[in-house]
């Protein structure tokens, strides 16, 4: 029988998971899938390759992976089959066969998060969103937001033991956005360092809240000298939200 390339595009909550990746003890997302997975292809070596990696308590809505497999099913069949063999906390929306070169991660052109803060809090959506425990200047905010488009290298803006060395990142739209109880940040770019969004997040709150100038935050994104620091948003109000490819591979 032979092998074909599928492609997964799910959503999960990450509330209960250790992130995407498989590690030595604790639930991931990639985990759960691979288990899955097994109990349809025992036996065989699976190995289930995500667009990215998030962590800890961090949401999806379109995260994508993809895995080959033998031809046992169709997309459907298959789509059906793993998602009764997995939680209510991670869904399998899609299942697309694939061109055999096909790569959820390297084939990827762009990423898009999304971050969610409540003004208020809220006991429903605590888990979801992140309560905005001071008053912030939304102007401020958005002025951030409009020096992020474009190409800059955001070595600032990552963790300190990022593994990868070429830190430059393209970003083609950053903004804030309010609705209702709600202040939410989208941002796309064609890749994301470890912590990034979650930096750039909690540092412009911080200009936002009066405790750092716009000139501050500038500083940081050139990696010239800076009294400011990086702050890091909770992992619980970030998602991402999808994940882009060219039409044709």
């Amino acid at each position: 029988m032979t092998q074909k390339n599928y492609k997964f595009t799910l959503q999960f909550d990450g509330t209960d998971f250790l992130g995407w990746q498989v590690q030595a003890k604790g639930r991931t997302v990639q985990g759960d899938i691979e288990i899955a997975l097994g109990k349809l292809f025992p036996g065989e070596d699976i190995t289930l390759i995500g667009a990215g990696r998030t962590d800890s308590g961090v949401h999806a809505l379109g995260m994508t992976a993809n895995v080959k497999l033998l031809a046992k099913y169709d997309a459907e069949e298959l789509r059906r089959a793993v998602n009764g063999n997995l939680e209510m906390d991670v869904r399998i929306d899609f299942v697309e066969e694939m061109p055999d070169e096909y790569h959820a991660r390297f084939s990827a052109v762009a990423r898009e998060y999304e971050y969610h803060f409540m003004k208020q809090y809220s006991p429903i959506r605590r888990k979801y969103a992140a309560h905005l425990s001071h008053n912030v200047d939304f102007s401020l905010l958005q002025k951030c937001a409009e020096q992020l488009k474009g190409e800059f290298d955001f070595t600032s803006f990552c963790k300190a033991n990022a593994e990868v060395e070429n830190k430059v990142c393209i970003i083609e739209f950053a903004e804030w956005k309010t609705m209702d109880n709600q202040l939410i940040f989208r941002i796309k770019a064609n890749r994301f360092l470890h912590h990034m969004v979650r930096f750039l997040v909690g540092t412009m709150v911080e200009v936002a809240r009066g405790r750092y100038t716009v000139n501050e935050f500038s500083a940081l994104l050139f990696n010239t000298p800076a009294k400011a620091i990086v702050v890091r948003a909770p992992a619980h109000g970030l998602y991402l939200k999808k994940v882009y490819y060219k039409e044709r591979l």
